[in-house]
């Protein structure tokens, strides 16, 4: 049988059989057990449970459908799907990634002392994935809003960093909180997107993220979906690079990899195996095909599992292993996809990995680390969030 292993150390979500409230709710409650589990029973191509989607992790059918060379599959991304309609056409949502990825880029080739400067503020002691939300907040607060952004927005946004409402908190509760303020930021970015188009500030310039997408949205796009917009951004350039510095650290500490003697680019590398920060990649169906024997009809949808095509013993030796050193020789390697793939692949992959590369750097650059907790189990909403641990740092 197939080996899909967990790190050492740490929560192995579920295995077993289904419990008997019935697989719809045990996928909810554990979708990386439930994956695992049908991976294991099924094989590499298994139906999900909450909508029927078909799941892939066979490398070859998952390549086919992430290049979709034979058109099955809706070009448009979901990413720019916001109140008020998906933001259209493709090339809009190509020029906006671009511009994105370019004020990203710019800021930190321009700015590398940052790094160690948001590193130092962190203290002997810090409270992680929280503490990496609030370092690469401060990283990159130019490039994510100017400093002559009305102070009160500036404060906004980092409350909704300080407040770790970056993904989707479990609990009824919580989920009203984070809805009620992504409403209040929404409204404040609107305002100011309305603000800077009467300004004649919609493109050219140092600029900010929000400019960005001002300068590359079509014209006329309503003030509130480029607000909208603008928080998928926000969020996808701060929580990602925070999660898998921290999935680093915990990692290397369970599995007693030091830091220090490994290359900072192939710690993000083998952290983002482990854990992608796309686990599941999922495309709408157009036409009538078969994916690994199963016919599909156009209205349904595929979703590709990088999560299981990184955990698969077939192309990765020791693959429940924390191994960094595997990017720095010849051993082999199979299908990687942590950003995801083809045409749908992240505009700010090679920014994310940079920043990720060097904030880790800067933590073991000079320090012995320590960490504490960190054995719950991974919060899987939309990405998959690492359990709470305490990093000491000296």
């Amino acid at each position: 049988m197939t080996a899909i292993g967990n790190a050492q150390g740490r929560s192995a979500p579920g295995r077993g059989r289904p419990p008997a409230s019935g697989a719809a709710r045990w996928y909810r409650r554990d979708p990386l057990g439930f994956v695992e589990h049908a991976f294991a029973t099924q094989g590499p191509v298994f139906r999900l449970p909450d909508d029927g989607s078909l799941c892939v992790a066979d490398p070859g059918e998952a390549l086919r459908v992430l290049h979709d060379q034979e058109g099955h599959y809706d070009e448009i991304s979901d990413f720019f799907h916001v109140r008020g309609g998906r933001l259209e056409p493709r090339a809009a949502q190509v020029a906006i990634g671009r511009a994105a990825r370019a004020t990203l880029r710019a800021h930190l080739a321009t700015h590398p002392e940052r790094l160690p400067a948001v590193v130092a503020e962190l203290g002997e002691t810090s409270v992680w994935p929280a503490a990496g939300h609030a370092a690469v907040h401060r990283a990159l607060s130019e490039a994510l809003l100017r400093s002559d952004s009305p102070p009160g927005l500036r404060r906004l946004m980092a409350l909704v960093v300080r407040r770790d409402v970056l993904i989707r908190p479990a609990g009824r509760l919580a989920r009203l909180r984070r809805a009620a303020l992504w409403a209040r930021v929404v409204r404040a970015l609107a305002a100011e997107t309305t603000a800077r188009r009467a300004a004649g500030q919609t493109a050219g310039g140092p600029g900010d993220l929000l400019d960005a997408v001002l300068g590359a949205a079509p014209p006329g796009t309503p003030s509130g979906q480029i607000a909208q917009v603008y928080l998928l951004l926000f969020r996808t350039s701060v929580a990602p690079v925070a999660h898998v510095v921290a999935w680093a650290l915990l990692e290397s500490a369970a599995q007693g990899v030091d830091l220090s003697a490994v290359s900072p680019e192939s710690a993000v590398r083998e952290s983002l195996r482990l854990w992608p920060v796309a686990w599941l990649l999922g495309r709408p169906v157009l036409r009538a095909h078969e994916i690994g024997g199963v016919p599909l009809e156009p209205g349904e949808s595929v979703s590709v599992c990088p999560y299981l095509l990184h955990r698969d013993e077939r192309h990765w030796p020791d693959a429940a292993s924390y191994r960094p050193g595997r990017w720095d020789g010849h051993d082999p390697r199979g299908p990687y996809l942590p950003f995801g793939g083809g045409a749908f692949t992240c505009a700010g992959a090679a920014v994310a990995h940079s920043l990720a590369a060097g904030l880790l750097a800067a933590l073991t650059t000079g320090a012995r680390l320590q960490v504490r907790g960190g054995l719950g189990r991974p919060h899987v909403a939309g990405i998959i969030t690492p359990p709470v641990f305490e990093l000491r740092r000296r």
